[in-house]
């Protein structure tokens, strides 16, 4: 009976089979040849076409009046299913840093996503020292993190390298005197190609830079403190940053010179206003740690995890 009701109630709507035809971007033809075959069925004229504009019949104001309640339920039901099949589907929450959450684990974990549509991820940024307790407590399913939990009750292995790089203003004159040592943006993504690695830089050359620093809760804080004073120096700070990619995008503004992860470059876009040093310091690399509860898990999440094992090892890069 309701067949087509949507393009019944159009028509009523715009009082017009070719204004209704327009707006629904098919042929009045068509939609006029579809009414008839509504008015067909039904026995009844659903329009009054000795008016102008078009008019409906007392018919056709029923029909559209129980249309439209008819649409509306279809509207609440699609609605309430897909409350419920949001409500069964299964959820994975992934604890990591701002930047694991905002840049890497949406493109790295996409292709995973096309096997299981209705996973639902929830990405949340790790405060430092609560990693154990949330997973031992459920807020967390698995963690991607440098924090390396110590507890038998949570499974922890050593997930991927990352390497620790120096991030400074393109426009300042140091980087002509150590052209030697420096990376552009582009020549920064390729320096794994044959022939495209540099010389470490000696960082004693920075001593004088105003160095943008993580605050204490971020473990690259101690550790460009401890590259620094590897070289001889203590960093002369200008500001302290929370954030690893304002940090970044500072430096792209001449702000300063910062320590960062050398994976940036590869999820942001491409900028001529900052270039990159490798380091030679062991304080330079770091593990990524990937943590889960140490018990019986689902199988969707036991295959997350096989998933992320795979696409791990190496260079975070």
């Amino acid at each position: 009976m309701f067949r087509y009701k949507e393009y019944i109630c159009a028509v009523a709507e715009f009082r017009s089979i070719s204004k209704a035809a327009q707006a629904l971007n098919t042929s009045q033809p068509w939609l006029s040849t579809k009414v008839r075959e509504v008015e067909k069925l039904l026995g009844v004229p659903l329009f009054d076409r000795s008016t102008s504009p078009l008019g409906l019949t007392e018919a056709g104001a029923f029909y559209v009046a129980q249309a439209k309640k008819v649409m509306e339920i279809e509207e609440e039901s699609r609605g309430r299913l897909e409350q419920f099949r949001r409500e069964q589907a299964e959820t994975i929450n992934i604890g990591s840093s701002m930047f694991f959450s905002g840049y890497l684990l949406p493109y790295l974990l996409q292709d995973f996503r096309k096997v299981h549509p209705d996973l639902i991820l929830n990405f949340s940024e790790i405060e430092p020292g609560t990693l154990t307790d949330k997973l031992l407590h459920g807020e967390l399913d698995l963690a991607l993190a440098v924090e390396k939990p110590e507890h038998q009750g949570i499974v922890t292995r050593p997930w991927k390298k990352e390497e620790i790089v120096l991030a400074v203003p393109a426009r300042y004159q140091i980087n002509r005197e150590l052209a030697e040592y420096a990376y552009d943006f582009d020549a920064f993504l390729k320096r794994g190609e044959p022939g495209c690695r540099k010389k470490p830089v000696p960082l004693i050359r920075f001593l004088n830079m105003p160095f943008l620093l993580l605050n204490e809760r971020n473990d690259i804080h101690a550790r460009t403190k401890k590259i620094c004073a590897d070289a001889g120096f203590s960093p002369k700070v200008k500001l302290v940053l929370t954030q690893m990619m304002t940090a970044y995008y500072l430096v792209c503004e001449g702000q300063g010179v910062t320590l960062l992860r050398d994976a940036i470059p590869e999820y942001v876009a491409p900028n001529d206003n900052v270039v990159f040093y490798q380091l030679d310091d062991e304080n330079a690399f770091r593990s990524i740690y990937l943590s889960y509860p140490q018990k019986k898990l689902p199988a969707i999440h036991r295959e997350l995890i096989d998933y992320l094992d795979s696409r791990g090892g190496g260079i975070l890069s």
